[in-house]
């Protein structure tokens, strides 16, 4: 199992460079946080906004999300992420999937370079696509 960002099923969703590897880290299983769905649902509507994506591709897209990453309760993670976010500099947003994966003492897979070092300084074994 490892923990994903956002940012990797975006780069999945919207067919973004890179994207090939992504199906096959799904198969092996993917967890998250419940934050997932909200930024991939905005990174979405960005999308169809700019005339990139079709509404209702982004709609069946948001709802396969629970039927393909498993879905963690954030709240636990908060204080960690918080601790991490004040020390290496980054958003409580990209900390929170690294505390779920140090938590889990799984690989963070990523499309963030500076979420990925700042996840590498914890001890965090990253994947960054």
């Amino acid at each position: 199992m490892r923990v994903i960002d956002a940012s990797v099923l975006v780069k999945y969703f919207a067919k973004e460079s890179g994207w090939r590897e992504v199906p096959r880290l799904i198969k092996e299983g993917v967890a998250s946080v419940e934050l997932i769905v909200k930024e991939v649902a905005n990174a979405l509507w960005k999308k169809v906004r700019a005339g990139e994506m079709e509404a209702e591709v982004a709609l069946k897209l948001l709802e396969a999300i629970p039927r393909i990453v498993r879905i963690e309760p954030q709240a636990p993670l908060i204080p960690r992420a918080f601790e991490i976010a004040l020390h290496h500099a980054i958003t409580v947003y990209d900390a929170i999937y690294i505390a779920l994966a140090e938590s889990r003492r799984c690989e963070l897979v990523t499309c963030d370079e500076g979420q990925a070092r700042a996840a590498e300084r914890v001890g965090v074994a990253i994947l960054l696509l």
